[in-house]
C-alpha cells in the first residue's frame, strides 16, 4: 500500500448504479461495512483503507462505486433515513385523532433512533466539525420535518390548528424537541422510560398546536 491520501482525486468518476448483479452486492457490501466502521471508529477517524478492509474488497474497488468517503456516508445516511420513516410507518395506528398520528410517528421516531442511535451519534459530531457532514446532516432532517409540515398544513386546512402558526417554522421546531431527546436519552444516555417519554413529548407537540390530547390509555 502506497502512502496516497484515502481522499485523492486521481481516479476515475464513481459509478452509483452497477449494472451486474455482482456490482450491486459488492456497492451493498461497501455500505454495509461503511457502517460498522463508522459506528466503531467515528467519521473524522474512518479511512477508505479501513472500509474496504471490513468489507474485504481491494482499496481500488472503492472507487469503483464511490468519489470519496463523503459520498460514502451520504449514501450510508440515506439508509438510514429510509429506516426512520419505514420504522414510523411500522407502529400500529392507534386511532385516527391528530394527537393519535403524532402519538404514532413520536413512537417511531424515537424506535428508529435506538435502532440507529450509534450512527446518529457519529452523524451529530461529525456535522459540527465538517461542513459537508452538517449539509448531510440537514437533509436528514428534511424528510421527517416536512411530514410534519405537510401534516400541520392538512390540520390548518381542517380548522384543527391556528392560521396564524407557520407550519415550517412549528414542524422545524417541534421536530427539534423530538430529535435533541431522543439525543440527550439515547446517545448521551439520560436515563428515560419509553412510554412515558412518547407521552410527554405527545402532550407538549399537541399543546404547541393548540390540539386536543385525549387522556392517555395504559397499555
Amino acid at each position: 500500500m502506497t502512502g496516497q491520501s484515502d481522499e485523492s482525486g486521481a481516479h476515475r468518476a464513481a459509478s452509483p448504479e452497477p449494472v451486474t448483479q455482482r456490482g450491486r452486492r459488492t456497492r451493498a457490501q461497501l455500505i454495509e461495512a461503511a457502517r460498522r466502521v463508522f459506528e466503531e471508529k467515528g467519521y473524522m477517524d474512518t479511512r477508505i483503507g479501513d472500509i474496504t478492509e471490513e468489507a474485504a474488497v481491494a482499496h481500488g474497488t472503492f472507487y469503483t462505486y464511490f468519489e470519496s468517503k463523503h459520498e460514502l456516508f451520504r449514501e450510508v445516511v440515506g439508509t438510514l433515513v429510509q429506516d426512520f420513516i419505514g420504522q414510523a410507518r411500522s407502529v400500529p395506528k392507534l386511532g385516527h385523532s391528530p394527537a393519535a398520528r403524532i402519538e404514532r410517528a413520536n413512537r417511531g421516531y424515537l424506535l428508529a433512533y435506538r435502532r440507529n442511535a450509534r450512527l446518529m451519534g457519529v452523524l451529530e459530531q461529525a456535522a459540527v466539525l465538517d461542513g459537508d457532514v452538517r449539509q448531510i446532516r440537514l437533509e436528514a432532517r428534511h424528510a421527517w420535518v416536512k411530514r410534519a409540515e405537510d401534516m400541520i398544513r392538512r390540520l390548518q386546512e381542517d380548522r384543527l390548528v391556528a392560521d396564524h402558526i407557520d407550519p415550517y417554522y412549528a414542524a422545524n421546531a417541534l421536530g427539534s424537541m423530538v430529535d435533541r431527546f431522543a439525543y440527550v436519552w439515547l446517545v448521551l444516555g439520560e436515563p428515560f422510560e419509553e412510554d412515558q417519554a412518547v407521552e410527554t413529548l405527545t402532550q407538549l407537540y399537541c399543546a404547541a398546536l393548540g390540539l386536543e390530547r385525549e387522556p392517555h390509555s395504559p397499555a
